[in-house]
């Protein structure tokens, strides 16, 4: 027809040199720059990692990689990518609200154009296990992404873990592609939002990311193979979260005990100032310690729980390891063996040793050694024997 000879004239034709040309999408009619895409802020990221943007600096005793002063990413915005003054702010800004960059000790600070320092999320702690400096995650709800974990490794958990919780097949995890899924859900932890979070729903999520991370920890690492070993496992194998990093240690000692000294530990896991102040419990949670599990066969068993059902959920997770060998009473000796958790942790469950018995009475009361212990408790009678505790991998 006569319109499509039209257009295949019009297409054939080359476009002479003086045509006008097409507008930039990349900015606004009064020239300014509209707001870039992730995926151009993070190649901006990679450039100012290959082109020395990105150093290490100190700041007391923590040393910060792949961070930067904000007054020399403006700089190299301007002297580098050609950008106005303007729009080198509002691209720096754009890498803070994308969860990009975040600053050193404030998470919630905005981009500035002088010598504080901000850091690239998830890049300064390369020994993550869900490390990355080009994650294409937008932040997200922690409770969507611990939710999502929870159901990943519940699914797991019915092909790789025994019915009771005790024993982990690690190679069969190793290998099974969910666990893929699993591995790349835990990027997103990386940028999620943990405020607004409910108490419940903190705990769940960090018992467990815990519980998710041993795991993930002795796939990817190999199980500690001495106490020293183990001792280094625990401080370094982490997840970065919410922009910080998270240790398995920082998350049990330092959350879920309300930042109290771990075991061999000669210093608290947050030191004043520390970022990470925030999230932790304002008071110890005891009966974490019945739900975390260490990956060895005198530890609880592996549960994941759900922030609707903590409390119910919590409770017989501690009848149970209690009642099961965790305490056990001699009426005609006195003895109260105690799993050494309770030994480790005492401080958790009191200011003495009849205030630790009470609380534990609490949970097997209604059971024939449950009395028996009450009586010894108000006769101080009793004598604590604490029992051994068999480190060796639970697979």
């Amino acid at each position: 027809s006569g319109i499509n000879a039209e257009y295949g004239q019009v297409k054939n034709t080359p476009i002479p040199d003086t045509a006008p040309k097409p507008p930039d999408s990349s900015f606004n009619g009064d020239g300014s720059l509209v707001g870039m895409d992730r995926m151009k802020l993070e190649n901006l990221l990679v450039k100012m990692a290959n082109q020395g943007v990105l150093s290490s600096h100190r700041r007391m005793l923590t040393v910060y990689h792949n961070s930067f002063h904000g007054k020399d990413l403006v700089a190299w915005l301007t002297s580098q990518e050609m950008l106005s003054y303007p729009d080198a702010l509002k691209t720096a800004g754009d890498m803070v609200n994308q969860g990009l960059i975040v600053h050193v000790s404030d998470p919630g600070h905005p981009f500035a154009d002088s010598t504080q320092l901000f850091k690239v999320v998830g890049a300064d702690y390369p020994s993550a296990l869900n490390a990355g400096i080009t994650q294409s995650c937008a932040e997200v709800s922690a409770v969507k992404i611990s939710e999502n974990l929870r159901k990943i490794m519940t699914s797991l958990s019915g092909r790789h873990i025994s019915e009771e919780g005790y024993k982990v097949d690690y190679e069969g995890i190793k290998t099974d592609v969910e666990f893929a899924k699993f591995v790349i859900t835990a990027q997103s932890l990386q940028r999620v939002s943990l405020t607004g979070m409910s108490k419940h729903e903190l705990i769940a999520m960090f018992i467990n990311i815990y519980n998710a991370l041993v795991v993930h920890g002795i796939v990817s690492r190999g199980a500690p193979s001495n106490h020293l070993v183990r001792y280094q496992f625990f401080k370094n194998v982490s997840y970065v979260i919410a922009g910080q990093n998270y240790s398995l240690n920082d998350i049990e000692n330092g959350v879920l005990r309300a930042n109290r000294k771990g075991m061999a530990d000669l210093f608290k896991p947050f030191s004043a100032g520390d970022p990470r102040l925030s999230v932790a419990l304002e008071a110890p949670e005891p009966r974490v310690h019945f739900v975390l599990n260490c990956a060895s066969k005198g530890c609880p068993p592996i549960r994941f729980y759900s922030p609707d059902k903590l409390e119910t959920q919590l409770n017989r997770a501690t009848k149970s390891f209690l009642s099961s060998g965790g305490c056990a009473v001699n009426s005609e000796t006195h003895q109260v063996s105690l799993s050494p958790i309770l030994k480790w942790y005492k401080s958790d469950f009191g200011k003495s040793d009849s205030d630790m018995l009470r609380w534990v009475c609490g949970f097997i009361s209604n059971t024939d050694e449950g009395r028996v212990l009450q009586e010894l408790i108000d006769t101080k009678q009793f004598k604590i024997v604490w029992q051994g505790y068999d480190w060796s991998l639970n697979h």
